[in-house]
């Protein structure tokens, strides 16, 4: 098992070694702005992480270690009066974990304005159209043993422009996953998770434009019980399967005791904090987040989550 994990290290790093500076995303704005207030507390730094109902869009693969069932919900009015909103099931189910999910970002009363400008030297609205972005997850995760998990993501994807013509598009996406974890589930100390979001995926619009976005491979790490500080640190870095881009890192940490959590992390959009409360089994986690490509001011998102 070391060498295999030395092995996904080693060629992530060449990876990221042999690819030129340069920075871009993927243009899927429902999948762009994340989801759980649990791991945007840690910066988004958590597919090595995966054991909650997140896991079908953070990491797949923890599904195969979980053996309960998990619903959690969020919903957030971003500073650019898009509203977000999030759900996600997971259960235990074929000799493994299945997860459903469903993200979307919708905004409302878009005015479409004329090219030119009448005698008062203003612009005309010519109509109102809104536009929505929605992402329906099926995920499946099965452990190999007590240390290997794989996992599968399947994305239907929907973009829909009221009122525009040619302003649907339709398509999809899988992204495989492995997850590995040195140590039991009470006193693991090592989790290493690897997956490539959007490895094979397909956007087709009314217009009879399609699109593809370049797969993005993610190595991402988790040390739990760490000296002196007691909780688990995580650190993600990703990169996108082309030349002209630079690699992206986020990092987190959490501190939990007693149904109490505190959390903290950093990636490309700025620095994140986050707390939790767990109460039997239900629970409530809080994330300030700041994303600037969805907003210009921080982000205050609440999850609400129960398990059984």
């Amino acid at each position: 098992m070391r060498f295999l994990i030395f092995l996904l290290i080693t060629y992530f790093l060449s990876l990221t070694t042999s690819f030129a500076l340069g920075q871009a995303g993927l243009d899927l704005p429902a999948l762009g702005a994340g989801v759980g207030a649990r791991p945007l507390g840690m910066g988004g730094a958590f597919s090595a992480i995966a054991d909650n109902a997140d896991a079908p869009f953070y990491g797949p693969a923890g599904l195969g270690f979980n053996t309960r069932q998990s619903i959690t919900t969020m919903q957030t009015r971003l500073s650019t009066d898009a509203d977000h909103y999030y759900l996600s099931y997971i259960v235990p189910a074929f000799g493994g974990t299945v997860g459903l999910s469903w993200v979307q970002i919708g905004i409302s009363d878009i005015a479409q304005t004329s090219n030119e400008v009448d005698v008062h030297n203003e612009v005309q609205n010519i109509s109102l159209f809104s536009y929505y972005s929605s992402a329906y997850l099926l995920a499946y995760g099965r452990k190999f043993n007590d240390h290997i998990s794989f996992g599968l993501t399947a994305k239907y994807l929907t973009s829909d422009m009221f009122g525009l013509a040619g302003g649907q598009a339709w398509g999809y996406s899988l992204t495989p996953n492995i997850l590995f974890r040195v140590g039991d589930l009470a006193a693991r100390h090592l989790s290493v998770g690897f997956k490539v979001d959007e490895l094979v995926n397909y956007q087709k619009w009314g217009t009879e434009t399609i699109e593809q976005v370049p797969a993005k491979a993610r190595l991402g790490l988790a040390l739990y019980q760490v000296p002196m500080i007691s909780g688990t640190a995580a650190i993600d870095i990703s990169q996108m399967v082309k030349s002209g881009y630079s690699p992206e890192v986020a990092t987190g940490y959490e501190w939990s005791e007693r149904g109490l959590s505190f959390r903290a992390g950093y990636n490309a959009g700025g620095l994140t904090t986050g707390v939790g409360f767990r109460v039997g089994h239900a629970s409530v986690d809080y994330s300030c987040v700041l994303q600037r490509e969805l907003s210009r001011n921080n982000v205050h998102r609440v999850s609400l989550t129960g398990t059984w």
